[in-house]
């Protein structure tokens, strides 16, 4: 039916290693299978799906005879390849008699033999018509992902909010992600824009976010192909491959949460950044062990972090030295304190500008980079 020799830790491995990983059979048993492809050229394809995404990865073998496809169990195929000795060889055998297949991988004296399953029980998805694409940096695109999609919930009521929504102009991607108590966003340049992109809103769930970051590294172009219902997310210099379904509906109009400041009585307040979350961590260690609140008071330069026990006289207190407009009265507002720390580590530099609205009980707390404009984050707080 088809063979191919691959040597261990070589781009073969590597493919299998990355689509295996994909490959979880929660929904259904052939989930839990690799579809391998080989062309006439040599090109070997590895896919893998839970019915609801489609991620692959190609790459040449140098030594094949034979074309045709089968699915081989992830788990199995993958500890096999990844068991063969360093340096050494090995030969990939697959065939079929009548309904049954099978494949036998053999290195030196190991041979293993394993039960495969034909390549057309294995779904098929329905293509991402390339109606919109454009190319993105990886090096734009990873850092954003990963500051936002820690914030997105995974089983949130509201279906929307269980993705990051990506907002399209000619030049840019606005990316958001909340969980109604929080909020980030940042911005990325596009190019090679081509179709109707502008104007556009995607929502990507959050599964897939986590796919495209474990699968991205830094250094290379990916291109996006989308449609009404799908996107497709390409990287040419490794070649892989992720398809899936885009979530259905609006994002929230996050913009109108965003405090804007204008007029009297907003707090400008600078900081730094890691010397305040420091002492955050130190001050949550004494917090309610269910509440998890700090109460922040501001006056005459200090930003004074408090946390207490309730029950007991334990507590913590903890001095940090901001930047303030003169004349500012006193501020005071409590925050989770976990959250608080997560909204400043999503943000980079080493001085966090954080605005509040003192005239304003419970007024969110606005904060953004010294180095990136285009970034903020937004903390609602919480009752005491």
């Amino acid at each position: 039916m088809m063979e191919f020799t691959f040597k261990s830790s070589s781009s073969f491995t590597d493919a299998i290693t990355f689509v295996a990983a994909h490959a979880k059979g929660s929904i259904s048993q052939i989930h839990k299978y690799l579809l391998l492809q080989i062309a006439e050229n040599g090109v070997l394809s590895v896919q893998a799906t839970n019915g609801g995404f489609f991620a692959s990865r190609m790459t040449k073998m140098d030594s094949f005879s034979g074309s045709g496809s089968i699915c081989v169990d992830a788990a199995k195929f993958n500890a096999i390849v990844h068991s063969i000795p360093v340096d050494a060889t090995a030969t990939v055998k697959f065939s079929s008699d009548g309904n049954k297949f099978s494949g036998i991988v053999q290195a030196g004296r190991s041979r293993f033999q394993l039960v495969c399953l034909s390549a057309d029980e294995f779904p098929q998805p329905d293509i991402c018509n390339n109606t919109s694409r454009f190319s993105i940096q990886s090096s734009d695109l990873l850092p954003t992902l990963t500051r936002l999609n820690r914030m997105v919930p995974t089983n949130d009521c509201r279906p929307t909010l269980n993705s990051i929504c990506v907002e399209l102009d000619d030049t840019m991607a606005v990316v958001v992600a909340s969980d109604g108590m929080r909020l980030a966003k940042g911005e990325f340049p596009i190019s090679s824009i081509s179709g109707d992109v502008r104007g556009r809103q995607l929502l990507i769930p959050k599964q897939q976010v986590q796919q495209i970051i474990s699968m991205t590294k830094m250094g290379s172009e990916l291109v996006v192909l989308f449609d009404a219902s799908r996107l497709a997310i390409i990287c040419p210099v490794h070649g892989w491959k992720l398809q899936f379904s885009l979530l259905e509906g609006k994002y929230p109009n996050w913009q109108r949460v965003v405090p804007n400041p204008s007029g009297h009585g907003w707090a400008d307040l600078g900081v730094d950044r890691e010397y305040f979350i420091s002492c955050l961590e130190r001050a949550k260690i004494l917090a309610d062990g269910r509440k998890q609140t700090v109460r922040v008071q501001v006056q005459a330069g200090e930003i004074t972090i408090s946390s207490k026990n309730e029950g007991s006289d334990e507590g913590a207190t903890e001095i940090v030295p901001c930047k303030m407009p003169s004349g500012l009265d006193r501020v005071s507002a409590i925050f989770n304190v976990g959250y608080l720390v997560d909204a400043l580590r999503g943000l980079s530099g080493a001085i966090v500008n954080l605005t509040i609205d003192t005239s304003e009980q419970n007024s969110a707390v606005l904060m953004r980079s010294e180095t990136d404009i285009t970034a903020l984050q937004v903390l609602a707080q919480v009752k005491a």
